[in-house]
């Protein structure tokens, strides 16, 4: 009896036992890997305009780059101007990327004796800071630093074939963060992340991490990190010529770099998604063989009881927790929906979408994919957007989807027809768009542009938002309003999707957002990032920088020169309209058949709509009398304050 009990505990114990962490993201430091002051800067003294300059640009970048792991831009003015940047690990994103760079960055001045130029790398991020712009601006790497796992691979030909393995896992990784291929969402964040068999001398995998900034283009990405990769032998490989046992290849190493940066270790030290790709993976179980031999078969029969043992209770919390939100999910949606909403089979959605075909892939969201599938009984075209299944806040996103618009109805809305939920699986189905996407139509190649499709397509946004925000059953505020949020019919109207963020709220009234700033960065309004609150006139930012968009040609997340200096899409337009040169923000490929009027009215509209302070902006029903009356009198917009944020994958902002 007693060694029953003895082994009856055993297996409690294994089973309860929590799992170790897999990748140190799970745990953020604070403690430097290294600092490196430029000896050459100028010092300054802790309260100085550089000093408060840099204190106020570092708060404001944490919060931007904690939304979308990367934020970068300017505070202040000359001499007294600091640039900077700061940027997460790929895996290491949200609230825990914002409170580890804001925790990093106390006490930065005193650990780089006060130097007006720095870079920090630390495990998870890095941030780097200046006085000179032209240096901010360098296509150089440097200042880099690299280092190595003290554990080695011996003998020449052994050496040879690790760092020839690391070499051609570096360069999949870095066709996967450049070019998107085979895994396109790897591209916006260029951060990808794989795994290579090697299977020998203890070495059964090699693990790798390759990230540029995201500001960078995929051939900008592509050159740096090819730079940093043939470095590779020379730093991580020693050939001994007199003695080839001599010779070694580290089992670890990375290199950092201010614009891009690697990794590779034998051990996971990142977090594994669905985009990270696997290469030369073993077939033939040495791992699992040695593991046997070297435990011994009792030891494993005993672990592996003890963690079946485990699984199947967590299996089963999860399961019921899961049928109860399904329950209660199924619930909301009856009580909230009308006979315009269906509850779909996932049987009929699967065969809409071909057994969700990659060949119908039409888009991937933060939280999921979006298939085209046909009904075959109506002959109706669908998108059909498949939430991931592993997404907690997705799930969130999903019910707030649902609740908002199941029972909204306007031209310019996306119409939802119904979800689907079997199981793990949460399926919203949409009308589907054929003209795809305003950011295809804005920034794509080949798309047939005229003014009059412009101003529709302006129009058609306004009279959504004003629906959203005046005349729906409740007061909408949609928070991600950006070009890939905007679909177009068969006749290039303008339909507002993506609702999964959005919030209801008093009319006009701002409201505190107690979360984490959520939107898109470029797009969302000063308020929203740096007091986290939001209101309709958040709504009415973005729609500003939708207009000068649609007008320019030009990404908000773009940075463009005047003067000798670089502007983010909002002052560079300002600029341009004080100095009476609207033409030049007009798009080229609208030829000349246009009213010079009329756009010079739409671009001082949308500056109307983009001013830092929410009060300062119109309303939505203003903007569209504003849109329809040309007689209206147009108020004059302010110039851009001594700092905008706009902070997102492919950015240049200025503070």
């Amino acid at each position: 009896m007693p060694t029953a009990y003895l082994l009856l505990l055993l297996l409690l114990f294994l089973a309860l036992w929590p799992p170790a962490a897999s990748v140190d993201a799970a745990s953020a430091t604070v403690s430097p890997l290294q600092t490196l002051p430029d000896e050459t800067a100028d010092t300054y003294t802790a309260n100085s305009s550089y000093g408060s300059n840099l204190r106020a640009l570092g708060a404001t970048l944490a919060a931007g780059a904690g939304a979308s792991g990367f934020a970068k831009g300017s505070y202040g003015e000359a001499p007294d101007e600091v640039y900077g940047f700061m940027l997460c690990r790929g895996d290491y994103t949200g609230a825990n990327c914002a409170d580890g760079l804001r925790a990093a960055f106390q006490g930065v001045a005193e650990r780089v004796f006060f130097r007006k130029a720095a870079v920090v790398y630390y495990d998870q991020y890095m941030l780097r800071f200046t006085d000179d712009e032209r240096s901010f601006s360098s296509t150089s790497n440097e200042p880099e630093w690299s280092a190595n796992n003290m554990n080695s691979v011996s003998g020449s030909a052994a050496a040879a074939r690790l760092m020839g393995k690391v070499v051609k896992l570096m360069n999949t990784m870095a066709d996967l963060a450049t070019s998107g291929s085979p895994r396109p969402t790897a591209t916006a964040s260029r951060y990808a992340t794989g795994e290579a068999g090697f299977g020998e001398q203890g070495v059964s995998t090699v693990y790798g991490l390759v990230q540029c900034r995201p500001d960078l283009t995929g051939p900008q990405c592509r050159s740096c990190l090819d730079g940093i990769i043939k470095q590779l032998p020379t730093l991580f490989m020693s050939n001994n010529l007199s003695n080839q046992e001599a010779s070694l290849s580290r089992v670890g190493g990375r290199v950092l770099g201010v614009r891009c940066n690697l990794r590779y270790e034998k051990d996971l030290f990142f977090e594994e998604t669905s985009d990270t790709i696997k290469i030369d993976m073993l077939q033939n179980g040495k791992s699992a063989v040695f593991m046997i031999v070297i435990l011994g078969v009792p030891l494993l029969v005993l672990l592996i009881l003890g963690l079946l043992l485990r699984t199947c209770i967590v299996k089963k919390v999860k399961e019921s927790l899961l049928q109860r939100e399904l329950v209660t999910l199924k619930k909301e949606i009856v009580n909230e929906s009308d006979s315009r909403f269906s509850l779909f089979s996932f049987s009929k959605i699967r065969s809409a979408t071909n057994n969700f075909s990659d060949k119908n892939i039409v888009g991937k969201g933060g939280f999921g994919t979006v298939y085209k599938g046909q009904l075959r009984q109506d002959q109706l075209d669908i998108a059909v957007k498949r939430l991931s299944p592993s997404s907690v806040q997705g799930f969130r996103e999903f019910m707030n989807e649902i609740k908002l618009i199941a029972s909204l109805q306007h031209k310019n809305l996306v119409r939802l027809f119904g979800c689907c939920i079997k199981s793990k699986e949460r399926i919203l189905v949409y009308e589907y768009m054929p003209n795809g996407s305003l950011e295809e139509f804005i920034f794509g190649v080949g798309a047939k542009k005229s003014w009059p499709i412009h101003r529709g397509i302006i129009e058609g946004i306004a009279e959504g938002l004003l629906y959203l925000h005046d005349y729906a059953h409740e007061c909408i505020v949609h928070r991600d309003m950006k070009p890939s949020n905007i679909l177009l019919d068969h006749e290039m109207n303008p339909k507002i999707s993506d609702f999964g963020i959005a919030r209801i709220c008093l009319s006009n009234v701002t409201e505190s957002n107690t979360t984490t700033a959520m939107g898109t960065f470029g797009y969302i309004a000063p308020e929203c990032y740096s007091q986290n609150v939001y209101s309709t006139r958040s709504d009415v930012f973005s729609f500003g920088i939708l207009v000068l968009e649609i007008i320019s040609g030009k990404s908000a997340v773009g940075s463009y020169q005047l003067a000798g200096r670089s502007y983010e899409l909002r002052k560079y337009a300002w600029q341009l309209w004080r100095e009476q040169r609207c033409d030049e923000l007009v798009d080229d490929s609208l030829g000349e058949e246009y009213t010079e009027m009329d756009v010079l009215r739409c671009i001082q509209i949308a500056l109307l709509c983009v001013q830092d302070s929410a009060e300062d902006r119109p309303t939505m029903r203003e903007v569209t009398m504003m849109l329809s009356n040309g007689n209206k009198r147009l108020l004059l917009p302010v110039q851009p304050g001594s700092y905008s944020v706009h902070i997102a994958v492919g950015t240049e902002i200025e503070l």
